[in-house]
């Protein structure tokens, strides 16, 4: 018994199925087409730039909550680092380092405190953004060469530490 192969009828005459959507027609046989190849490339390369975007800026938003609360925090910042340049005056406390005089702290404690915790918070932010910028070149990096396995590895890999800074920052 013989086995035909499945053809199909093109403008030009019958043939077999086209392999997959990177093939095209020689003239004489299904060849890969490297355009549609490094189309395909880039295509995954910005998903995954995209994928990296979207962590980082839900890791900034579980970072900051709500942005009116991440302005109130930036407002309390400079009200505490004022209050410290003026040498901790006892009797010009910032209502902002005021609120956080409690369970005995002092108001040089609690303007301390706030100014490290902004320097935390912003210290993440700068990690952030590193980590972020330098996956994306690395990803383009990587589909550049034809390496998307490793654009995927250095994709996964970044989104990984972008999530240990948020819970850093918690923890």
């Amino acid at each position: 018994m013989n086995v035909i192969q499945e053809l199909h009828l093109f403008e030009d005459g019958l043939r077999s199925a086209q392999p997959s959507p990177i093939h095209g027609w020689d003239g004489e046989k299904w060849v890969v087409d490297g355009s549609i190849v490094a189309m395909l490339e880039q295509e995954q390369g910005a998903e995954l730039c995209a994928r990296i975007d979207a962590a980082a800026d839900n890791a900034r938003k579980a970072m900051a909550g709500d942005p009116l609360r991440a302005v109130e925090y930036a407002h309390a910042a400079a009200d505490a680092q004022a209050f410290i340049a003026e040498g901790y005056p006892k009797k010009a406390v910032p209502l902002s380092v005021s609120a956080w005089v409690i369970k005995g702290r002092t108001a040089r404690q609690a303007a301390d405190q706030i100014i490290a915790k902004a320097a935390q918070f912003h210290e993440s932010l700068l990690t952030l953004r590193t980590l972020r910028l330098k996956a994306k070149e690395q990803v383009k990096a990587q589909i550049a060469k034809g390496k998307t396995d490793l654009a995927n590895q250095v994709s996964d890999e970044a989104i990984a530490a972008i999530r240990n800074v948020v819970s850093d920052l918690a923890g």
